[in-house]
């Protein structure tokens, strides 16, 4: 499995937003230390997919098209990066074809699908939670 450094980036402007419900790409890259022209890009990714809106009118702000509580991890990793999945086995990719016999692939598909569970339980309204528990 890999996150790549967009997905990265959507992750922390989705908490942004989860933080300051309605921000401009400015503040958000401002506080993110991103540049406004990737926070541009992102947001309209995030948007197309549902996790957020573009709030038009007189300040153009972006905010979350639903509660942090019904946004997960692995929403915007794969809003970002499509479905997460295994990249290659661990041992050799694609070369061997013993995918259905061999117990190393079978351990990766395991490890994978625990992450994708973890992945697909936190919510951005819990990471809201442990960060003001700080």
């Amino acid at each position: 499995m890999r996150v790549s450094r967009q997905a990265d980036y959507a992750i922390r402007v989705v908490f942004d937003l989860s933080l300051h419900p309605e921000a401009r790409i400015k503040e958000i890259a401002r506080r993110q230390q991103l540049s406004p022209s990737y926070v541009g890009r992102i947001s309209q990714r995030l948007a197309k997919t549902g996790i957020l809106e573009n709030r038009r009118g007189r300040l153009g702000c972006l905010g979350l098209a639903c509660s942090p509580e019904q946004i997960t991890l692995l929403d915007v990793i794969e809003a970002i990066d499509g479905p997460v999945r295994m990249e290659r086995c661990l041992l050799a990719p694609d070369e061997c074809g013993r995918e259905l016999s061999c117990p190393v692939y079978k351990v990766g598909q395991e490890t994978l699908l625990l992450g994708l569970a973890k992945l697909s339980n936190v919510t951005f309204a819990s990471l809201l939670n442990s960060e003001q528990g700080r």
